[in-house]
């Protein structure tokens, strides 16, 4: 069984050589996110202390099945009915999602978005250290608040106008 090792090796540096070099497309298809660009990975940024680009959400990976649709979904009806404002998709089978995006990620041009989703090879899944990442624009932003939040807010609209 040796012999088949050197194979299988060669036949996985092939696979992810093609991923590189594929002609990928960003996804616009969705209703709720806009592709927002490419960007750097902060993990390895000198004085990120190895946070992520897009950390305090959630994530999942999908080996041999992820998609940008799919990624989506996942970030726009996440953990505990989360609706995270931004979805990364890396390593052309990772989904990040989180409210924000670190200020030390830097957009990078486009191409260096360059690996194939594993679930769909004609689109773009980020690449080594590079995420493609996607926004909901501001007035699509769902947050939730509190039931003290909105008790304030009401007080305060009630004393103004009673004034």
């Amino acid at each position: 069984m040796m012999p088949f090792r050197p194979i299988l090796l060669l036949a996985s540096l092939t696979l992810v050589a093609a991923q590189q070099n594929a002609t990928v497309q960003t996804y616009k298809e969705s209703k709720t996110y806009t592709y927002y660009g490419c960007y750097n990975e902060t993990t390895e940024v000198q004085g990120s202390d190895h946070t992520r680009a897009l950390s305090g959400g959630a994530n999942e990976v999908r080996k041999g099945e992820m998609t940008v649709p799919m990624c989506l979904d996942f970030c726009n009806n996440g953990e505990n009915g989360t609706h995270y404002r931004y979805a990364g998709l890396e390593w052309a089978r990772e989904c990040w999602c989180a409210q924000s995006i670190a200020g030390i990620s830097a957009k990078l041009d486009d191409g260096e978005c360059n690996f194939a989703c594993e679930g769909n090879n004609s689109l773009a899944c980020g690449g080594s250290l590079k995420l493609s990442v996607y926004r909901v624009p501001s007035a699509g932003v769902k947050a939730k608040a509190s039931p003290a939040l909105l008790a304030s807010v009401f007080s305060v609209l009630a004393a103004f106008a009673s004034a």
